[in-house]
């Protein structure tokens, strides 16, 4: 009965830690910068600032949610979740390069059939994998609102299945989307976790 009560109260610690949107803003902010290096054909950029924007994330942690919640260690078989989410997220950034080396070796071999494909159902496919893996991150981390993203994603790419918009247009609106999203989480975790008296007069100073 104690360990189910020590599970409930750690599970309700780790939702809180999430609950400031922060991740939501991190999110957001590197899909709408994926889509500007699209949308100006330097998507080389891309996975440079991603490695240098997650430091950035860490620092907003520190910054605004340490202070209103603490540090909290949390037991190793959550941590071992959050190392399998990292995992998956490298693994998926490692993988979404072999359709693109695919692609150019079966064009440079006159295959024309996958590429036509990808021309035809691109979007749908991009829909469906970029669901599978947002759902996949929310069930590992379990922040259940990842979900609500997950089939944003894939209503904007099916529907952009049957409109012709640049492709960066819909990670503007997705990226936008998410990151309206983080902000209104951080305002409502702000409101709801003041900072105590005396780190707001450190933080002012």
């Amino acid at each position: 009965m104690n360990n189910i009560s020590l599970k409930n109260l750690e599970r309700k610690a780790y939702l809180s830690y999430h609950e400031d949107g922060i991740l939501d803003l991190f999110i957001g902010f590197n899909i709408l910068l994926f889509g500007f290096w699209i949308f100006a054909d330097m998507v080389y950029l891309a996975g440079a600032f991603v490695a240098i924007s997650t430091p950035i994330y860490a620092q907003m942690k520190k910054q605004i949610t340490i202070p209103r919640l603490g540090y909290v260690k949390f037991a190793s078989s959550r941590t071992a979740k959050s190392q399998k989410t990292i995992l998956l997220l490298v693994i998926a950034g490692f993988l979404a390069f072999i359709p693109g080396v695919f692609l150019f070796i079966t064009t440079d071999m006159g295959i024309q059939a996958p590429i036509q494909f990808l021309i035809d159902y691109g979007m749908i496919v991009i829909g469906i994998v970029g669901m599978s893996l947002i759902t996949t991150v929310a069930y590992l981390t379990e922040l259940r609102r990842l979900n609500a993203y997950a089939v944003l994603f894939l209503v904007l790419f099916v529907t952009g299945h049957f409109l012709s918009f640049p492709f960066a247009y819909y990670l503007f609106a997705l990226g936008t989307i998410i990151l309206v999203s983080g902000v209104y989480l951080l305002i409502r975790f702000q409101q709801a976790y003041p900072l105590p008296l005396g780190d707001e007069m450190h933080v002012q100073g």
